[in-house]
């Protein structure tokens, strides 16, 4: 049984370290994950998501934020917006490291602009879709050779830079597609500034960049909507479609950039949901999605969660000794008898519970309260809610985390004797990782970190 606990708290060590990469590459170890909303979400819908280095930039409100991975879990935080980014900078936009250039869509054109100079963004000449000119026909004033420029009338949206800046695949829907919007991609031109290829079509590879009758080479594109590409390592093409699937309306797929290539629900459990999968990035340690599955666009990253066959055992042998000298940053010896009666917190689709310091036994009877989630969660039958334990700073980082995951663990069993499925329930402990106050000192701040929040995390 010890080697069972030791070979859990190796894995969990390598989960935080090793990221997505591990996660993403092992049937059992994907089935300990879930996707579920991000701290950064707010009450607001988020409208893009976009990489930026290691870097994630999203948009909302008009304002254009940046946040990176968390080091003690996969979610986001915030970090220092880039000065030279603006609303104009709106939808989906893609950057090339290696030249520090942005490309981005506005109004259906492509645009770059280097980030490490103070330049103005420019417009990308694209063969056949930008500039294009055609000789006056059956006019009776025209001269030999006039020609007249037509304007732009395919839009572009949103870009994905790949292949060391020398391509780019975007969404549009223009003559040659399989239907609606699709997948194409651009090569720049050697020798000509800003100057690319004429767009060939995703699902046309091998073929040439005017064939557009030809048979598809490979199913990429459908007679659906393809949308918003993403580049794995330049060889796998992610992106959102509507097409049919086992869940109905947007979902994420994931195909090899070649011909015979077959696009497949992305294989990763719990990244599709009944609600729609609008966009994915991947750093080199996380993943995540901009979804509508709790009603609004956001942003979704994995959480492990500690629900497995054996769990009970494991937890019943896992012995925790209560802290030697727990002394808060004021010097003042946290004592067990000095407790604050918190009530039950409530927010939109979230309760929190609270609990005794080094114990998972919470405040307060919470009786009613409880009764109050049970018929919460009973109202939403087809729902799946996320119960998560969060301790203080005081004691070491394997002691808290295994009493948060206890804490987690007691409101679980707690709502299942109360009739509640478990196929709705999933839990996970988080230690003092994301703690409500931050640098807490007093009692009453680290008393509101000892808690268990039951978050609703899907339709």
């Amino acid at each position: 049984m010890k080697k069972n606990i030791i070979a859990y708290l190796l894995l969990s060590s390598m989960f935080v370290s090793e990221g997505l990469a591990t996660w993403m590459g092992n049937d059992h170890q994907k089935s300990n994950f879930d996707f579920l909303p991000s701290v950064l979400n707010t009450t607001d819908s988020i409208s893009s998501i976009t990489l930026w280095g290691e870097s994630v930039i999203f948009t909302r409100n008009d304002s254009v934020i940046a946040s990176e991975t968390d080091s003690a879990s996969f979610d986001l935080v915030y970090a220092e917006t880039p000065s030279n980014l603006d609303s104009k900078m709106m939808g989906q936009a893609t950057y090339d490291t290696a030249s520090a250039t942005l490309y981005y869509a506005n109004n259906g054109k492509l645009y770059s602009i280097n980030t490490e100079k103070k330049s103005s963004p420019k417009a990308l000449v694209i063969e056949g879709v930008t500039n294009v000119r055609h000789d006056f026909e059956n006019s009776s004033i025209a001269c030999r050779n006039w020609r007249y420029k037509e304007r732009d009338t395919v839009k572009i949206y949103n870009p994905a830079i790949a292949n060391g800046g020398t391509r780019i695949y975007f969404s549009a829907e223009m003559e040659g597609g399989m239907g609606g919007r699709d997948i194409w991609f651009i090569d720049k031109i050697e020798g000509k500034s800003n100057k690319w290829s004429k767009p060939q079509n995703v699902s046309r590879l091998g073929l040439a960049a005017n064939d557009t009758t030809s048979a598809p080479t490979n199913n990429i594109n459908s007679a659906k909507d393809e949308d918003h590409p993403f580049l794995e390592n330049d060889s796998t093409l992610v992106f959102s479609s509507n097409r049919k699937a086992k869940f109905a309306g947007w979902n994420l797929f994931s195909a090899e950039i070649k011909e015979g290539a077959k696009a497949d629900l992305y294989a990763c459990d719990n990244i599709n949901s009944d609600g729609d999968e609008i966009a994915y990035v991947k750093t080199k340690r996380s993943a995540y999605v901009l979804s509508n599955r709790d009603g609004k666009d956001n942003i979704f990253c994995p959480y492990m969660y500690a629900v497995a066959k054996d769990d009970a055992e494991l937890l019943a042998d896992v012995t925790v000794k209560e802290p030697t000298e727990e002394v808060a940053n004021d010097g003042k010896e946290i004592a067990e008898n000095k407790q604050n009666s918190l009530t039950l917190e409530k927010g939109e689709n979230a309760y929190t519970l609270y609990f005794k310091f080094n114990e998972d036994v919470m405040i307060e009877n919470y009786g009613k309260e409880i009764d109050e989630i049970v018929a919460y969660i009973n109202n939403s039958p087809k729902s799946k809610f996320s119960i998560f334990g969060h301790t203080d700073h005081i004691g070491s980082q394997s002691y808290n985390q295994n009493l948060s995951l206890k804490r987690a663990k007691r409101i679980y069993d707690l709502l299942v004797e109360k009739g509640i499925n478990k196929k709705q329930l999933k839990y996970k402990g988080f230690g003092s990782s994301q703690p409500k106050v931050k640098d807490a000192v007093s009692e009453e701040d680290l008393q509101k970190n000892r808690r268990v929040e039951i978050i609703r995390v899907g339709k």
